[in-house]
């Protein structure tokens, strides 16, 4: 017998692993996805890389500068398109808000404590589960090319320090030996950071072996399901409203990812989370050829990240709201940061055979996601994670899992409560869910 029926919403990273955690705290899951397989939105060519070393939100102090001064440029890490601008008014103030530096490393640490605490499950699971999916275990090297960002990124590697970060700063030449397809660039580098206890691995290659675990062990996964609402009965959500009928649930776990906002809204319920558009290429490459490690390019804002036969160039933030249009000057960056990265790679890799691909990452006002209970009983929501949603996946999901059956949680959750915030969302400032792609 379960402890209750638990409809998941959400058949990406943040939903499949939300569902095996609450299997395995012994609730019977179903979990509902839109499209037409798992892992095909946020989820499907992210960056590939597990970085508790990089718990940093995106609205560092100072970023109302970068955004203004990058306005219009299509080559810009971060990019706010101006006709964009009306859907994230009341979102962009309180992000920009959270840009203070005490808000902003408040949310860091909060970030890295999850973000260890995840890649811990994550590894639990990989042994338990049998899981495959192009993992990588030699951590990750940021490279450098201007001091001051260097001198920043190791006091910030300081700072974590005491929560548990490892970080080794190298000079170019260590840099080039430890990894050898930087050696001709290292002319160009002041220094990296080695974090040797990141990880790597496909986020889609993940979901799909998660998918299959759970349906073996009697989760039910349920694709072309959407849902249109939640529905509640005496102020508690008992099951969700889909094109083929009620589905009848104890409880009920929005992780939709940016689609999220919008059917919290139909409950009353608000969380500040809009969609951010990322960019990735995945190019096909000869055994060897790759980095042995996963790169992050600081002055690009981009990695690069081996991931079997597949290196994955991915980054940029661009606030355009629901907006799915892959541009190919965004997609040409990714071409600059493998040229910037390895010249000879550049030239030698077929670029016909490439896979550009855009997805839109849910962020949250503050850079911290929202995990746990709604004002609404039986509501839970675990969604808002950015560029950290493969980092943080398994960990969140362990963390509903202990605050929806009452487990004393093995971290902090009130950084990532809805109570942060709590207010009754406005239904004005939210788009209906069927106008969203």
């Amino acid at each position: 017998m379960t402890r209750g029926d638990v409809i998941v919403i959400g058949g990406g990273l943040a939903g499949l692993a939300s569902a095996y955690a609450l299997h395995e705290a012994g609730y019977g899951v179903t979990v509902l996805e839109r499209r037409e397989d798992v892992a095909l939105e946020t989820s499907f060519a992210n960056g590939g890389i597990l970085t508790p070393s990089m718990p940093d939100p995106w609205n560092a102090p100072g970023v109302h500068w970068q955004l203004l001064r990058w306005l219009g440029r299509e080559d810009a890490p971060m990019l706010l398109r101006p006709r964009a601008i009306p859907g994230y008014l009341g979102w962009g103030l309180r992000f920009l808000a959270a840009s203070a530096p005490r808000s902003y490393h408040a949310s860091m640490r909060a970030n890295y404590r999850l973000c260890a605490y995840s890649l811990e499950r994550l590894r639990q699971w990989r042994v338990a589960l049998g899981l495959e999916y192009a993992v990588g275990t030699l951590g990750t090297l940021e490279v450098y090319r201007d001091p001051a960002s260097f001198e920043q990124a190791v006091a910030e590697v300081r700072a974590l320090a005491p929560l548990g970060l490892v970080g080794e700063p190298l000079d170019p030449a260590a840099t080039a030996r430890l990894e050898p397809l930087l050696d001709e660039i290292r002319g160009d580098l002041v220094g990296a950071i080695h974090f040797p206890r990141d990880e790597s691995g496909d986020a889609l290659l993940f979901c799909r072996a998660l998918r299959a675990r759970l349906e073996a062990r009697g989760v039910r996964i349920l694709v072309n399901t959407a849902v249109r609402t939640v529905r509640l009965s005496a102020g508690r959500a008992v099951g969700v409203e889909t094109a083929g009928g009620f589905v009848p649930g104890s409880h009920v776990v929005v992780a939709g990812g940016p689609w999220s906002t919008a059917l919290l809204a139909g409950c009353g319920v608000r969380v500040h989370v809009r969609p951010v558009k990322g960019y990735s290429l995945s190019i096909r490459i000869d055994p060897g050829a790759g980095p042995r490690h996963a790169l992050s390019d600081d002055s690009l804002h981009a990695v690069m990240t081996p991931l079997g036969s597949t290196l994955r160039l991915a980054g940029t933030a661009e606030f355009s709201g629901w907006d799915l249009t892959l541009r190919p000057a965004r997609v040409q960056a990714l071409w600059r940061l493998l040229a910037a990265l390895s010249p000879t790679l550049a030239r030698t890799v077929d670029r016909s055979d490439a896979q550009p691909w855009c997805g839109l990452r849910p962020m949250s006002a503050d850079g911290r996601p929202y995990i746990g209970a709604t004002p609404v009983a039986g509501l839970y929501v675990n969604t808002g994670h950015g560029h950290l949603g493969w980092t943080q996946a398994a960990g969140s999901a362990a963390l509903l899992a202990q605050l929806l059956s009452g487990t004393p949680p093995a971290i902090d959750p009130r950084p990532f409560a809805l109570t942060r915030n709590e207010r009754r969302a406005w239904r004005g400032e939210i788009q209906p869910l069927e106008q969203h792609p």
